[in-house]
């Protein structure tokens, strides 16, 4: 059943005058109706997400120097009061047969290093170990230009092979992807 609502006259609360609605639809297009922007929400709402996917086995480094991963992704931030949430996941492979067998992993924006990061570092018997990982933090860059942000790793031990985004299954064919997401919150 539709309710209907009839009346010929609202007033306003103190009585003093009437409130006209006649025909207020009438003539109305779809240009009326305003565009919901990002200035119509709130602060600590997300405005926009970006992401980047990797496929398995495409990240692999035996330098102890940061070097680039792939994963990177340019933004322009709505306002200076942006926040951004990133988190990237990926699965760790390493040999750990050697006490300086490690490896790390950073986010940096425009070549510098954020403390949004993390690490790995296998201590055993002579073999190789994977998991799963996923790092997440916030960086407030303050700018509205343009800005990279990428994912870096180094290998603590120049012997020992590091890999991103696969050997969960114990082989070289498909475990995981490797992921980067950013959302931009509204300051």
């Amino acid at each position: 059943m539709t309710s209907k609502l009839k009346t010929d006259v609202l007033e306003t609360v103190s009585g003093s005058g009437t409130i006209a609605l006649t025909n207020q639809l009438s003539g109305m297009t779809s240009a009326s109706v305003p565009l919901l922007t990002e200035a119509h929400v709130p602060a600590g709402s997300v405005i926009a997400v970006y992401h980047q996917s990797l496929g398995t086995g495409s990240i692999a480094t035996t330098s102890t120097s940061f070097v680039d991963t792939g994963l990177s992704i340019t933004l322009t931030p709505a306002s200076t009061g942006s926040r951004f949430y990133i988190s990237y996941s990926h699965s760790p492979h390493m040999n750990s047969g050697s006490s300086s067998s490690f490896s790390q992993n950073f986010v940096y924006r425009d070549g510098t290093r954020t403390t949004i990061g993390g690490g790995v570092r296998f201590v055993s018997t002579s073999g190789w170990r994977t998991f799963s990982q996923t790092t997440t933090g916030v960086d407030s860059p303050n700018t509205v230009s343009a800005v990279t942000y990428k994912v870096k790793m180094n290998s603590g031990d120049a012997n020992g092979l590091f890999h991103v985004g696969s050997h969960l299954d114990g082989n070289d064919s498909p475990g995981t992807n490797t992921t980067f997401t950013i959302m931009e919150i509204k300051g």
